[in-house]
């Protein structure tokens, strides 16, 4: 299934369903491979601002929600962003958003390893990870994808669960359980990610989700 725009998702909905959100931050700017700490310290642009409220009030009908992020700064303001629009007060900043580390590191196994990646080409490890399902410095994607499902499920309590993160995490996510491809060139958009429908009586269904009308980046 191809990225589905994010109201058709919310209207897939069905009678008793839990959604989780699991998706990448808003727009921010370009990262260099020379950045000091490889942009954790960049923050989400103004659109990026404008962006998240729309996804937030595109989310009003949820009579309860929770917010997760990565520590990363820049999650933070995406989550409390669409908080925010939402009406949802006890998120409506970034310090109020749950943080979770892993959400900024899921697949990774060896750390050293993964900052090289970032200095040398790491859209192209990306892809031979997703090809082979396994590469230096990484986890097995199976074992890893399986492990974040988990994270998801157990913590999605609500009517509706945001998790924001990082496209490296949510790009073999998708790749493992949805049948969404990606290359250097044919990227994860912002606030694209998977939803994640969740019942007490099925297994969770999970769909490609575009949370601004593509979900992939143009360049």
């Amino acid at each position: 299934m191809p990225f589905v725009n994010l109201s058709e998702v919310v209207a897939m909905r069905q009678k008793g369903e839990r959604l989780a959100l699991l998706i990448r931050h808003a727009e921010r700017r370009h990262i260099l491979p020379t950045d000091a700490d490889y942009g954790a310290h960049v923050r989400i642009t103004e659109q990026g601002h404008e962006q998240a409220t729309n996804v937030g009030k595109a989310l009003t009908s949820f009579a309860s929600a929770q917010y997760f992020s990565s520590p990363v700064m820049r999650c933070r303001e995406t989550a409390s962003t669409i908080a925010k629009a939402r009406g949802d007060e006890a998120f409506d900043l970034p310090e109020k958003v749950i943080p979770i580390q892993r959400l900024a590191e899921f697949y990774v196994a060896d750390f050293k390893e993964y900052e090289r990646l970032l200095r040398e080409g790491f859209y192209e490890a990306i892809c031979d990870y997703l090809d082979t399902g396994e590469y230096r410095g990484f986890l097995p994607i199976a074992e890893a994808s399986q492990e974040l499902l988990n994270l998801v499920v157990e913590n999605s309590t609500e009517a509706l669960n945001v998790f924001v993160s990082h496209d490296a995490w949510i790009v073999p996510f998708l790749t493992h359980f949805t049948e969404v491809r990606f290359a250097p060139n044919r990227w994860m958009n912002f606030l694209s990610g998977a939803a994640i429908f969740l019942s007490e009586k099925t297994p969770p269904r999970i769909i490609p989700v575009a949370g601004l009308g593509d979900g992939y980046l143009r360049f």
